[in-house]
């Protein structure tokens, strides 16, 4: 029997439960009305529609069991819908594949925006050399490894084998920099600044990857356009490109949106000395309070705030660019360079705007990013992934030939992160970290498959070649994206010290009064409760 504090909490989860399922299917029923058959099971907006609450409601449920994260329950909520029988074929392979890599694109340029608002340069600066190793010698590892081992264990001609192991080099940002701002919300290895050499060596990884990718699948049949020549400039190119049109964009954004300045209004100069300082109401307008009538000439007066901008503004805006940075990326194959464009002229901007108003349009991004974003993505990312494209003989050595790679490459990133403050149990942890794979390896794992198609048909030996790389890059998704998200988690709370500050849900430094009501996935409520404004933002992040 359970006791009635049991039965009252099963009651509430019960109605929400009920409401929650009763407004799915208003949801759905005034879609279908709205939109038609393509809202109905086998239709690509009902798909969608399915992947991203399904994915929801996992995710929820997962991180019900502290500290596994909820895109764990997102990942598999995806990958479900897709390879289960019948729903499968209403579901998952009903995503349309050009809608999924754009809503995968736009949700990873959330992350990305994100992830610079809240990086931390002093400790970017600090640990400036580590970026480095972090970013080139785990990758390279890999990818010799793979290369090495795929011709004897796959019988692949060794072009194939050179694709394969940069295909497997790739670090997924989409998985690292959400775990890592998960633990920097919780003040976990904050202060050692194992975060920002997370994410700044993750954006330069996935321009590596990409770039050795581009090199090695030109030599690959029906891929040669524009040769191995000019696939090796994408690298230095992009990682050069983006960093300084991060750094321009970011700070012309910074200067021509500059935040509002809350001393908007105040009385004139010959005011009663008894006014109040000035307060925000709930409209954000602010007023002076008054103890006593006062003259015509001392009543507030209204500043001039034209060159001012809220918090929404600034969001609205820099998502702008950031989307246009990655679709044009996309569009003119700087994907690699866009994300670290997008990385850096987030944090550009926000180190024009100060902490305070980049912690207020990071907490507007944050919420749409638990709510929508989030599920969203990995729910997708899920459904990409197509089991029935392994062959159990490739499976087995493609998994021998992945868990060779990955020791090297957690090996190489343990002696690369040495330096700066960093103790063996951050090293140990960046080694974890540095395993997950998901964004790249979708992207990337098609493209041979699809020009050996185009190029020698269907059936032929070159296609079933490029088939054996889509395969494993569909492998290397399946095996380390979920287990490599929950290895950070776990791995996370036991490595990672935390440090002696309480942390905000934002991973803000500063005492706070207690609020109900908040949201603990968004912060929401932080910018109001906050009683120390002078400590906001140490080191730019927030």
């Amino acid at each position: 029997m359970w006791s009635p504090e049991e039965t009252a909490r099963h009651a509430r989860d019960a109605r929400r439960l009920g409401i929650a399922v009763a407004g799915l299917l208003a949801w759905w029923a005034a879609g279908r009305l709205a939109v038609g058959p393509s809202f109905g099971p086998g239709g690509a907006v009902f798909a969608v529609f399915v992947v991203l609450f399904s994915s929801f409601g996992a995710g929820r449920v997962v991180a019900r069991f502290p500290p596994m994260p909820a895109l764990l329950g997102q990942l598999v909520a995806g990958f479900l819908l897709r390879n289960i029988p019948t729903v499968g074929d209403a579901v998952g392979a009903a995503v349309d594949a050009r809608f999924s890599a754009a809503a995968r694109t736009a949700a990873l340029g959330i992350v990305l925006a994100r992830a610079g608002l809240s990086l931390d340069v002093k400790a970017v600066y600090r640990l400036r050399w580590a970026i480095k190793r972090l970013a080139f010698g785990p990758a390279t590892a890999e990818a010799l490894v793979v290369t090495l081992l795929a011709k004897p264990a796959l019988g692949l001609p060794w072009s194939h084998c050179a694709a394969l192991g940069y295909l497997f080099a790739g670090i997924s940002p989409a998985v690292v920099v959400p775990s890592m701002l998960a633990l920097q919300d919780h003040g976990r290895g904050v202060k050692a600044g194992v975060p920002a050499l997370a994410i700044t060596a993750a954006s330069v990884d996935v321009v590596y990857a990409i770039a050795g990718f581009g090199v090695a699948s030109s030599w690959l049949p029906g891929m040669g356009a524009g040769g191995a020549a000019a696939a090796a400039w994408q690298a230095p190119t992009q990682i050069v490109g983006g960093a300084l049109g991060g750094v321009v964009v970011g700070k012309l954004l910074g200067t021509v949106l500059p935040p509002e300045d809350e001393d908007t209004t105040g009385p004139s100069p010959s005011a009663n000395a008894t006014n109040a300082p000035p307060t925000r109401r709930d409209g954000g307008a602010l007023a002076v309070k008054t103890t006593e009538p006062t003259p015509e000439s001392s009543k507030p007066r209204i500043l001039e705030t034209a060159d001012g901008y809220s918090s929404a503004a600034r969001a609205v805006a820099l998502m702008a660019l950031v989307q246009l940075a990655l679709f044009a990326g996309a569009r003119w194959e700087f994907s690699g360079g866009a994300a670290l464009l997008s990385l850096v002229m987030s944090t550009a901007a926000a180190q024009t705007w100060g902490p305070k108003p980049a912690k207020e349009t990071g907490l507007l991004l944050n919420a749409i990013w638990a709510k929508v974003g989030e599920p969203l993505l990995f729910g997708l990312i899920g459904a990409a992934v197509d089991a029935s494209r392994l062959k159990a003989d490739v499976a087995l050595f493609g998994i021998l030939t992945l868990a060779a790679g990955l020791a090297a490459r957690c090996v190489c990133a343990f002696f690369a992160a040495k330096g700066g403050s960093l103790s063996m149990r951050d090293r140990l942890f960046i080694a974890v970290a540095w395993t997950p794979k998901a964004t790249v390896q979708a992207a990337l794992a098609g493209l041979p498959f699809n020009a050996a198609v185009d190029a020698f048909g269907r059936g032929s030996k070159e296609a079933d070649r490029a088939e054996t790389l889509l395969a494993l890059g569909v492998l290397s998704i399946l095996i380390t994206a979920p287990l490599g998200a929950a290895a950070m988690a776990v791995s996370g709370e036991r490595l990672l010290e935390k440090d002696a500050d309480e942390c905000s849900p934002r991973g803000t430094h500063s005492p706070r009064r207690s609020v109900d009501g908040g949201d603990p996935e968004t912060g929401a409520e932080d910018v109001e409760v906050l009683e120390d404004d002078t400590r906001l933002g140490r080191g730019g992040h927030f």
